[in-house]
């Protein structure tokens, strides 16, 4: 079975990228013998030469596409929190959809975690797979990638209003159609993640991915013990609790092993 794992990917993320990378490549059975792209675009989702090195070193069957960026310049980004412009790299999710040569296309965000084998999902009898409305992780059969689908999600893009992004798109374009998958592929909030995940998910724009968490120790006062959630300020997003710490420690136990990779900046 021919596998494609897609992604999107800037330089801010790549640190991000790296450690996902490389627990997908710890747990996944065979996932050296998959292919991996990666999506980038001039001005939208910008990957330096360096940082593809990089990537390579970790995953040598990364496949890197440069997307013109033109389908993607008119996309709209919600104006609340701390999104920054370039979130409209999300959008570049719907490259995805052209990938025709594949049996099965899986779509994965790289503010995830991978902690255990996903080799099952190659198996799923799903045409659009995904947990509950979250598009961080999405399982593609044939049915839906064809032309006639990539030129219908690229049309919305212009009638979107940004709220949710790619994923907005996604779940207006298949809604009564999505297949669910369970959510031990794409769990999330961080705190209820189990022995039995296998994907954790630092999902939302507005929390703080564990790559910059040096960048917030000294700006806010993470890892306390309150609620998860709670009434997040809209310059810093969710701020993680003492409940999230877990998902933080795991991600810099994967970090601690390419760390030498990743500081060589």
């Amino acid at each position: 079975m021919k596998i494609l794992f897609t992604t999107v990917c800037n330089d801010k993320y790549i640190d991000g990228a790296l450690v996902m990378l490389h627990s997908m490549n710890t747990n996944i059975k065979q996932f050296r013998q998959c292919d991996v792209k990666f999506f980038h675009s001039p001005g939208i989702a910008d990957l330096s030469k360096s940082n593809m090195k990089k990537i390579k070193e970790v995953a040598p069957n990364v496949i890197f596409e440069e997307v013109d960026p033109n389908n993607y310049m008119p996309a709209k980004i919600p104006g609340a929190g701390n999104r920054a412009p370039e979130c409209k790299s999300a959008y570049l999710t719907l490259e995805s959809f052209k990938e025709t040569e594949y049996d099965k296309v899986i779509l994965f965000d790289i503010d995830m975690l991978c902690i255990g084998d996903v080799s099952e999902l190659f198996e799923y009898d799903v045409e659009y797979g995904q947990v509950g409305v979250n598009t961080g992780l999405v399982v593609l059969g044939k049915k839906y990638r064809t032309r006639e689908v990539y030129d219908g999600l690229i049309e919305m893009i212009h009638s979107h209003n940004g709220n949710g992004m790619d994923q907005g798109i996604l779940n207006d374009y298949f809604r009564g159609r999505e297949e669910p998958i369970p959510r031990i592929f794409n769990h999330y909030p961080l705190y209820e993640m189990n022995a039995d995940s296998r994907i954790i998910h630092w999902a939302h724009y507005d929390h703080i991915k564990p790559w910059v968490v040096d960048e917030w120790k000294d700006k806010v006062e993470l890892f306390q013990g309150k609620p998860p959630y709670n009434n997040p300020d809209p310059t810093v997003g969710n701020i993680p609790t003492m409940l999230c710490k877990p998902a933080f420690d795991l991600w810099n136990q994967y970090y601690y092993d390419i760390r030498e990779l990743i500081e060589e900046k």
